[in-house]
């Protein structure tokens, strides 16, 4: 315990880890109330593509909700265990997080994907909360669970973690096509654009560091 404070005692000294983790924090709750009611508005939308997926076509459909729900807690699970004695890996998920949530409204909204034949309803109960307890079947281009824990897998830096955290990534991805929650093309895309929203938060807090540290001797 005393380590994890003295981190985040270092970490809060640091005006611009400061004043960024706000700032994210902030972001990252508009982002949540804007995605609750963009994804209630989506779903009303009775106009939009039913894909042809091979694949699909050819997977019977099963729930398997259980086995997705016990992964992606796990996940979060190990995640928030290295994550909180380390302020630097939760910041970097953070801003990622709220570009993932950003840029999935912006796809799915181009996209318009019907649900998938054969959908069999997700009982997931943190997904619920955010979706204001409605089961959304119009969240499809890009899969969000197949996303979120790519950036758990390139936010941690241990490589067992890593392991762990893609073997559940690749096995959700693959129930979430049993389930015909997604099409394939929406959990293949998923990595992608995970590994974009990474990217594009490292650069950000780079720049934001810069350049708030160089105001501040600026300015003593």
């Amino acid at each position: 315990m005393e380590v994890i404070k003295q981190n985040w005692i270092d970490a809060w000294n640091h005006k611009a880890f400061r004043m960024n983790f706000i700032f994210g924090l902030v972001l990252l709750t508009i982002a949540m109330i804007f995605t609750s009611f963009f994804f209630n508005h989506i779903q009303d939308n009775k106009e939009g593509v039913v894909l042809n997926d091979w694949l699909l076509q050819r997977l019977p459909a099963m729930d398997v909700s259980a086995y997705i729900v016990i992964l992606m807690f796990s996940a979060a699970c190990l995640f928030a265990f290295r994550g909180i004695p380390n302020p630097n890996m939760l910041i970097t998920f953070l801003f990622a997080m709220i570009l993932q949530l950003t840029l999935r409204m912006i796809t799915i909204s181009i996209t318009g994907f019907m649900a998938p034949v054969g959908l069999i309803v997700l009982r997931d109960p943190m997904g619920s909360m955010l979706y204001q307890n409605r089961f959304i079947t119009r969240d499809l281009f890009y899969s969000g669970h197949t996303a979120l824990l790519c950036l758990f897998y390139l936010c941690s830096f241990k490589k067992p973690d890593r392991f762990y955290l893609l073997f559940v990534a690749v096995s959700v991805a693959i129930l979430l096509l049993i389930q015909h929650v997604h099409y394939t093309l929406d959990v293949v895309c998923a990595p992608i654009f995970a590994f974009a929203c990474f990217w594009t938060a490292k650069k950000f807090i780079g720049y934001q560091n810069a350049y708030l540290d160089g105001l501040e001797s600026h300015l003593a």
